[in-house]
């Protein structure tokens, strides 16, 4: 893989590219598959590693939108479901179905019966791909899950949507060797410092992070997927838009597995956010 690296390397400034796509993570991934595939001369360069950032640190799912219900975005949640679907039928050894369980304690804001009915829409607005939602008693989930304390519940439900069955970085890198399998160019620690347009094409200043050579990428057009830096990207190159990214925060914590059974057991914190 070193090899190949250095050998692409030399190749970046050798030719004008139809694409330079900055960032490798599932953005920039999933772009140089689509265009190599069509033909287009691509070029994918990242400054760390392939899928470095957050498509490295995802919770590995494929999912509807299902909490985006509770706001009516049902537009969303439409969109969510087809995209989810499509990537279970296209990768089914990668894009798996998984069962969710998720238990109603008493007094929780809305009632175990009203919640279940909203997993019937989100199985119905999601083409009935999927396994169909299951409404759980007190009793039935004491029988199903012992570690579960049912003292305090009202309820439950199960439910279905999609994970990445080995993770989200194997699941980036396949698109980049897909690509590469195509004629893109791909080389990652290769740092872009910034962008300039002469005479219709996109002269790029290029440096290997590793060596500290510094080259130039000629390109027809520039993609900008650089994840959380696309905003200082577009500075530097001197590039307006409108769109920004708002950020947001979550943690992921792993702990020991404490059910035999392979669902994700869910719960909802006393505000009413969703825990997975």
């Amino acid at each position: 893989m070193n090899n190949l690296r250095k050998s692409n390397i030399q190749k970046l400034p050798q030719k004008t590219f139809d694409v330079l796509i900055i960032g490798g993570g599932i953005n920039g991934a999933v772009s140089a598959a689509a265009l190599a595939a069509k033909g287009a001369k691509v070029a994918l360069i990242d400054k760390g590693d392939f899928a470095g950032f957050t498509s490295s640190n995802s919770s590995n799912l494929a999912w509807g939108g299902i909490k985006y219900l509770e706001s009516h975005e049902y537009g969303l949640v439409n969109k969510l479901c087809k995209s989810r679907n499509h990537l279970m039928r296209s990768y089914p050894s990668t894009v798996k179905e998984i069962r969710f369980f998720t238990s109603i304690q008493k007094g929780f804001r809305f009632p175990p019966l009203f919640v279940f009915m909203g997993t019937i829409v989100y199985w119905i607005m999601g083409r009935f791909f999927t396994q169909s939602p299951q409404y759980l008693t007190a009793r039935k989930i004491k029988s199903l899950e012992k570690v579960v304390k049912t003292d305090n519940l009202n309820g439950g439900f199960e439910y279905s949507d999609a994970f990445l069955h080995d993770n989200d970085a194997r699941f980036v890198f396949n698109f980049i060797r897909s690509s590469m399998s195509y004629g893109c160019i791909a080389a990652n620690y290769v740092q872009a410092n910034g962008s300039e347009k002469i005479d219709g094409e996109w002269n790029t200043k290029a440096k290997d992070v590793i060596s500290g050579e510094e080259f130039e990428i000629r390109s027809k057009v520039i993609i900008n997927s650089a994840g959380p830096f696309v905003d200082p990207m577009n500075q530097v190159n001197q590039q307006t838009t409108e769109h920004h990214h708002l950020f947001s925060k979550g943690i992921h914590l792993i702990v020991d597995k404490i059910t035999d059974s392979n669902k994700v057991l869910t719960f909802f914190a006393d505000d009413g956010r969703l825990f997975l």
